[in-house]
């Protein structure tokens, strides 16, 4: 299912790996280490839970990243399996199903129409709900991982890691900000570029010149977890300076969306201020999503998954 908290300022939290719920159906499929799934943004919900604090809109999936990863190219050819659509191996190359019980093409599309295209419609509708708004929006790609994986982090993860796509999916004074917000905090590493370009939600969505900015947002896990192995146990001091950290970055992000309002605000003749309303700007389409009419908030506990969209 897809979990939205609407928020009315301009920014969206999305995270696309924090879920953790696997369906019966393919959980009796998996061997022990996939049980484990120990690539998943364990307890990331904790540190970006910011809906009441600063009325941000929080969208996640609630689906584990090893029945299908929300954040990957769904048209692209399966090359790496552990960061493919339905990953059958786990980041450091362990298998996750047992023997001859990985997803076929046809159960592939089945959980891309099931699980991935409402991730995809809820987070653009969101996206075009805030355009409407504010004709600005930033929307964070928020992630974490563990910080020694074999062949992926064999020196070490940073503990942030910012991928912006080379600085094409957002203004380049917000990534700056972004950065200088946990590189001035002590003791933190950080990274641009580097560990992750950005995902396929900010390829996808970043659109600065139309007021998109989008950003990945990579925390090492080692930042706010006791112990990076299951069961993923939280470190409470950890947690909590993290997240007051987190918390003070978003709101220097909303200062700054809020910069270019307030300078027109200002100087606009009196006659233009009577019209209301922003011009809709259509972030990138992409060509198997369809249009989304409206979204509505929903928690659904005894389904695998109920899409919270209603297509045109």
């Amino acid at each position: 299912m897809i979990l939205v908290e609407e928020g009315q300022s301009p920014l969206i939290l999305c995270l696309p790996h924090s879920g953790t719920a696997i369906p019966d159906a393919i959980e009796k499929r998996l061997n022990a280490t996939g049980r484990l799934q120990v690539d998943l943004g364990w307890r990331l919900e904790r540190i970006f839970d910011l809906h009441d604090d600063l009325d941000v809109t929080v969208l996640r999936s609630s689906i584990s990243r090893y029945v299908i990863d929300v954040d990957t190219d769904h048209t692209a050819p399966a090359t790496d399996p552990a960061r493919t659509l339905c990953p059958t191996t786990t980041l450091d190359g362990k298998r996750i199903y047992q023997e001859g019980e990985e997803p076929g093409p046809t159960e592939a599309e089945q959980r891309t129409l099931l699980f991935y295209a409402p991730f995809h419609k809820a987070l653009r509708a969101q996206i075009d709900r805030l355009l409407r708004r504010h004709g600005k929006v930033i929307v964070l790609d928020c992630q974490s991982m563990r910080s020694h994986i074999k062949g992926v982090t064999d020196k070490g993860l940073p503990l942030v890691s910012v991928g912006t796509g080379g600085g094409v999916s957002c203004d380049p004074d917000l990534r700056d900000l972004l950065v200088g917000s946990f590189s001035g905090q002590e003791g933190f590493t950080v990274s641009v570029d580097e560990q992750t370009q950005g995902g396929f939600i900010p390829s996808t969505f970043g659109r600065p010149e139309q007021g998109l900015h989008v950003m990945t947002l990579l925390l090492a896990q080692r930042s706010y977890l006791r112990h990076e192995s299951p069961p993923f146990e939280p470190d409470k001091t950890r947690t909590g300076r993290l997240r007051a950290i987190v918390t003070d970055t978003v709101s220097r992000l909303l200062d700054w969306a809020a910069i270019p309002a307030r300078q027109a605000a200002a100087t606009e003749p009196a006659a233009d201020a009577q019209e209301t309303g922003s011009p809709e700007v259509n972030p990138a389409d992409p060509p198997a999503l369809p249009r989304v009419g409206r979204a509505t908030t929903a928690k659904v506990e005894d389904e695998p998954v109920t899409s919270v969209l209603v297509a045109e």
